[in-house]
Order: structure tokens, then sequence, then C-alpha cells
């Protein structure tokens, strides 16, 4: 993993903790495979002597950005129930025509989003002007696929797409499901996976275009999306 070590400008640290960051609570990927599964699994962090789940701070988005650790990132605030990014998670056959019609789709309808290509097929992130329900978010999210037929994970269907944030809303003392964070380290895979068409450098990742357009690097702060409930 040496190789994929990167440094992190303060300003990218703080900026992407703006930008992706929820809630404090966060997952870890274990840096080992599970001995019969092969598969690197996340766990809550624990602080050793209380016993309590571990805050996420500037820190560790500095070492998740760097690749010395890999983290999970909660798509929901349980103080608002509500998000600042929606991820479309697909990993099946085909999973990537599905988020480019996606996102194609998404486009007519005057919504931006960014591909970023993973281990076994993509995430479709879609950056928000202010924090939204995530149960307006799913309503509009869900309903786009199944209008399009891109089958949609739950219940009896084992294979389409994930939407996170992945529930309604959040009960009291519940965390939801956690994502990989963007840019960070795949442990299975062994490989950093970057916006598609966009420069592979952290600060280019996150750069904000100059006016006349010519940055090849993705606007995260500007590329937001007015979703609503249908």
């Amino acid at each position: 993993m040496r190789k994929l070590r990167l440094i992190a400008p303060t300003g990218v640290v703080v900026d992407y903790f703006h930008l992706f960051v929820n809630r404090r609570a966060y997952t870890l990927q274990s840096n080992r495979p599970h001995p019969e599964r092969a598969r690197h699994y996340y766990y809550r962090p624990k602080d050793k002597k209380t016993g309590h789940g571990v805050s996420l701070t500037l820190n560790t988005i500095r070492r998740h950005l760097e690749g010395e650790i890999t983290v999970g990132l909660y798509s929901i605030n349980p103080a608002t129930q509500c998000s600042k990014w929606v991820a479309i998670d697909a990993d099946y056959e085909d999973a990537l025509m599905d988020l480019l019609k996606l996102g194609f789709y998404l486009r007519q309808d005057g919504v931006e989003s960014a591909l970023e290509k993973s281990h076994r097929g993509g995430h479709l992130w879609i950056f928000l002007a202010e924090p939204l329900l995530a149960r307006d978010c799913r309503i509009y999210l869900c309903g786009l696929a199944l209008r399009l037929g891109i089958p949609v994970k739950g219940g009896r269907r084992l294979e389409g797409i994930e939407v996170f944030p992945k529930h309604d809303e959040l009960k009291p003392g519940r965390y939801g499901n956690a994502i990989r964070g963007r840019l960070g380290i795949h442990r299975g895979a062994a490989q950093r996976f970057w916006f598609d068409g966009a420069d592979e450098d952290l600060e280019k990742q996150n750069e904000r275009p100059s006016c006349n357009g010519r940055s090849r690097g993705y606007d995260c702060g500007s590329r937001c999306a007015k979703i609503r409930s249908r």
C-alpha cells in the first residue's frame, strides 16, 4: 500500500471534511482480509480504555486521504435526518452502464453527478447545494431508477443499485450504513479510485474550476444538485 501513499494538503483535508462528513461516527476498513471469506470488512473503531466509539477528526480524514487508513462515512446526520450527498453504489454485471444511464437522465433533470469507478462497478456521487432529508433523496433517486428499469437492491432482490442514504430516517441510537469515503484506498483491491475524467490528484479532484471552465478538476463545492421529492 505504500506506493499509493500521498500527501494531503491541509486545505484539501478541511474541504473534504465539510463536504463529506455528516456525523462524527465512522467505520474503518480492516487491513487484513477475513480468513475464510477473504474480504476486508469494516468495523466501528473504539477507544481501548472506555470502549466507546471514536469520533472522526481532521486527522482521521488526513490519514484516509494519504492512504494510511480507509474510512467508511455515514450518510445521515441523526440530528436533522439530512444528508450532504447521495451516492449510488453498483457492483454487478453492466453496473457501469446503469450508472451512466442514471447520470445522463439526472443531467436532463438539472442534476449534476460525478462517476467514481470502483473495484467491481462504480459509485455515482451527487453533492447537494444544502443538506436534504434522506427520505426525499431516496424517493427521487429510487423512483428515477425504477422508471429507467434499473434494479434497486432490497427485499428479495439480491442484485441492483444501492442508494445511500439507505434509510428514510434513523431511529435513536442507530447509525445506518456507511460507504467507503471518496479517494480512500480500497484495501481489497489495493487501489485508489478517482472521479472519472478528472486528474488523478487530490487537489485537482477537489479544486474549484475557474469561470472559463478550463479546469479539469471536479468542483465538488459547486456541483450541487437540487434534488426534490416527486
